[in-house]
């Protein structure tokens, strides 16, 4: 009965275009916002953090807008699940740094793809296999009948879904070396072992460690990708290609090349991130909770 609700709300939720959901999203985002005081502190302490100088006004005004992205997130799961892929690439404009991925192709090369929380990275990941044979790393829930339907409409694309477990990671290994391009979120904090600590916007963040070794053990090249959301309900994705710094030895220094590169989507339009994901739940030795009040 779950999944049968589910995939009703799916089905009506892609009913939205992208256009009218561009319309609809700001004043559900707004009613959403006072809805969701956990919501709005958390995008708050997170915004203060890494903005620390930005005018309190601007700070919230790009808090409320990354409220209306995540509402349009909600939007295009619908038409992720539902319609023709050929419709959805339509929607697709240029892509910036095509490059990167046309010459890995070419070369028959691995290829790194990482894509933080930000702007459409669903529509992103459908996108990739346009261009190569695609892998993207997803973390498993835990209803084993949910997943099942969510790898069934994410799949659409043609891309291999990973799980983020021992033998799904060593399967990436795989087919990166075989000319893959392979897909993770770069900034979902990992548990503590598996992170190491880096500047994020000038703030300490446990930060995954996969990135850097699977770039290093495989000498793959790296781009981080951000579908960004322009206004007509349009879509266009920007590849920037990794510091060198991600393949360095030293753990702290590749993981700050990681969030570089994070950055670097961020500052396509800061709005677009997803503000509300607690990206300081771990603190440094000594340091008090950041979210605790």
């Amino acid at each position: 009965m779950k999944l049968f609700l589910i995939r009703a709300i799916m089905r009506a939720l892609s009913w939205v275009s992208p256009r009218v959901a561009e319309i609809i999203a700001p004043p559900l985002a707004t009613l959403l916002w006072y809805l969701s005081p956990r919501k709005r502190r958390v995008t708050r302490l997170n915004l203060r953090a890494v903005y620390p100088d930005m005018d309190p006004a601007r700070r919230n005004r790009i808090g409320r807008a990354s409220m209306t992205h995540y509402v349009r997130g909600v939007f295009e799961a619908g038409m992720l699940w539902y319609w023709p892929l050929e419709k959805l690439y339509g929607y697709f404009d240029e892509v910036e740094g095509l490059e990167y991925l046309t010459e890995a192709e070419n070369k028959h090369e691995g290829l790194i793809v990482a894509a933080p929380h930000c702007g459409s990275w669903e529509m992103l990941n459908l996108l990739l296999h346009q261009y190569g044979r695609a892998a993207i790393l997803y973390k498993p829930g835990r209803h084993a009948d949910f997943d099942e339907m969510l790898l069934e409409k994410r799949n659409r694309g043609g891309a291999e879904m990973v799980p983020a477990t021992g033998s799904g990671i060593r399967r990436m290994f795989k087919l990166l070396k075989i000319g893959y391009f392979v897909a993770l979120l770069p900034d979902q904090e990992p548990t503590r072992g598996e992170g190491q600590f880096a500047p994020f916007f000038g703030v300490e963040a446990l930060t995954g460690i996969l990135l850097p070794r699977m770039a290093q053990r495989t000498g793959a090249g790296v781009v981080f990708a951000v579908c960004e959301r322009r206004k007509g309900g349009r879509y266009r994705v920007k590849l920037f290609k990794s510091d060198d710094g991600i393949y360095s030895d030293n753990m702290r220094e590749a993981v700050t090349a990681v969030n570089r590169g994070i950055e670097k989507c961020i500052e396509v339009d800061n709005d677009q991130y997803l503000w509300a994901y607690k990206r300081f739940r771990n603190r440094p030795e000594g340091e008090k909770p950041f979210y605790k009040k």
